[in-house]
């Protein structure tokens, strides 16, 4: 059986003066929501300089 997928790319980008707490808390809210929707994280690329994060989600089409 061949399953397909729909993909979705979301960058993430936590406000710079915040703690890391706050940050992780942040993070940790994109997560939920997209779990809540069906994603799946399958992985996670940083920015250094950026202080963004590239999240790279997938959920059968």
């Amino acid at each position: 059986m061949r399953s397909k997928w729909a993909y979705k790319i979301e960058r993430a980008k936590p406000p710079v003066f915040s703690k890391a707490q706050s940050k992780a808390e942040f993070i940790n809210e994109i997560l939920n929501r997209r779990g809540l929707d069906g994603w799946e994280l399958v992985n996670v690329i940083p920015m250094p300089g950026s202080g963004e994060t590239h999240l790279y989600f997938k959920r059968p089409f």
